[in-house]
């Protein structure tokens, strides 16, 4: 048994491993939000958004296996695995998402008659088996807590977009389709890393079908419920993209698109670390998980209003980059509480949902989620035709998800977070109506003086955060 010291040295390392291919990550982002839309025109742009759109879906189709898996072996050692087992249920997953991925092939080629939206269900089909093949590998590394594996991999993956990506901007390349034929490209070569470091289990013995399907079904029947839970989740942002794709076109679409992802070159990292926290805390005592939470839940608090002071630089900066992408801004105005409240989601509760073995509770807060980010992006689409009110209408559900979810944890922990989030609603606010109705410089000298008031009466919250996070207190077992 690892001792105390090595045990939390391994999860600095894990953090700072997970940090570095986040830091290449947000390389990418900055590359895919603000140099892409550059080089190439708005309609081109929406395409390529589209495909990006597609293919963050194809990681369901592994049915829950993958979630099964993470969540059975999560905590264990990587030599405690039975290779065998695991290894025959990676390649029969690979044998049916090889037939999901024909089909949407075929599908595509006999149902669509715009031919770029057929390209991008081909190669969103290949991509698919590619995709689901690697995550596969990476589920297992996070889970044994080799989480510097599954890092690297990103790396490796970031890296070769951003290489492939880089040439096509030096050759000036104007169209979207070499785009997504080389991130399906790269996406390969982080592959063949993953069955490198994992030949143990791809290479293994294959034990009989039986014994492989068993276990596959129970491990299906335990992460099927956090993938539906995923889909969920995607899907109250996805619904109000697809409306306004259908109602308003491919355009408009990436107009959208290109301000959610500003949000996410800041959630990115937020996802990183939850990966990072799962297996540690599936290691350590119920108190010292109630630390942890406690620790995050004020680092939250600290450093999450910080992102409202970004959006007037950001304003000024894109505003001259990319002139045609004024509007986008405009949505970003309502979409920036996304990063504190589905921020929230992605580090405490979908983790602690995890690790707390809550992930039908989980399931449930998205589908309620869900259908209110549903009717109301109908509603806003269909009757009020207008997207202002659909981008409304998804982060109102996000918010509300977030505060019925950490209510219910703070409640099974024991910890009360009453009063970040009023304070948290209201900063947000607050910034959504100065941002709208008044010029930069004055929303932006309002924002920072709430946001000076939120730290000042939070001052002594903050201090004890510092002190608990430089002496390593909390994840200590």
């Amino acid at each position: 048994m690892m001792g105390t010291e090595e045990r939390l040295n391994g999860f600095f390392k894990n953090v700072v491993y997970a940090f570095f291919a986040q830091g290449i990550s947000l390389l990418l982002s900055i590359m895919m939000s603000l140099v892409v839309p550059k080089m190439l025109n708005i309609t081109e742009y929406g395409y390529w958004q589209l495909f990006i759109f597609y293919v963050g879906y194809v990681g369901f189709f592994h049915f829950g296996l993958n979630d099964g898996l993470y969540l059975k072996e999560g905590g264990k050692h990587y030599s405690q695995l039975n290779y065998s087992v695991i290894g025959t249920q990676y390649w029969m997953s690979i044998l049916f998402e090889s037939v999901f991925s024909c089909a949407i092939l075929f599908g595509s080629i006999l149902v669509l008659e715009d031919g770029r939206r057929q390209v991008i269900f081909i190669v969103a089909a290949a991509y698919l088996v590619v995709s689901n093949a690697t995550l596969f590998l990476g589920y297992i590394f996070q889970a044994v807590n080799k989480t510097k594996l599954y890092s690297i991999s990103v790396v490796i993956d970031r890296v070769s977009v951003l290489c492939t990506i880089g040439i096509l901007i030096i050759l000036k390349i104007n169209r979207f389709e070499p785009f997504i034929i080389l991130y399906l490209l790269s996406k390969c070569v982080a592959f063949v890393y993953c069955i490198a470091m994992g030949k143990d289990i791809v290479f293994a013995r294959l034990c009989s079908i039986k014994v492989a399907w068993i276990e596959m079904w129970q491990n299906i029947s335990v992460g099927i419920k956090l993938m539906i839970a995923n889909i969920m989740s995607m899907m109250i942002l996805g619904c109000g993209r697809l409306i306004i794709d259908k109602i308003w076109g491919v355009e408009s679409f990436g107009k959208f698109s290109f301000s959610l992802s500003l949000t996410n070159l800041f959630l990115t990292f937020i996802s990183q670390i939850s990966i990072v926290l799962f297996p540690a805390l599936r290691q350590v005592t119920v108190e010292k998980q109630k630390s942890v939470y406690l620790l995050a839940r004020q680092g939250v608090a600290l450093f999450m209003p910080i992102i409202f002071i970004l959006y007037m630089p950001v304003n000024e900066i894109i505003s001259v980059w990319l002139p045609q992408y004024q509007e986008s801004l405009h949505y970003l105005i309502f979409l920036l509480p996304l990063c504190i409240f589905d921020g929230k989601m992605q580090l405490l509760c979908n983790t602690y949902f995890k690790v707390l073995r809550k992930e039908k509770r989980l399931l449930w807060n998205n589908i309620f989620a869900f259908v209110i980010s549903l009717f109301l992006s109908l509603a806003g689409g269909y009757i009020f035709q207008d997207i202002y009110f659909i981008i409304l209408s998804v982060v109102v559900a996000i918010v509300i998800r977030s505060i019925v979810s950490e209510i219910y944890l703070s409640k099974l922990l024991g910890i009360k977070v009453g009063k970040y989030l009023f304070q948290e609603i209201l900063i947000s606010i607050i910034f959504m109506i100065a941002a709208w109705n008044l010029e930069s410089m004055s929303s932006f000298i309002i924002i920072m003086a709430v946001d000076g008031a939120y730290w000042f009466m939070n001052r002594s919250d903050f201090k004890l955060f510092f002190y608990r996070f430089l002496h390593k207190s909390s994840i200590k077992k």
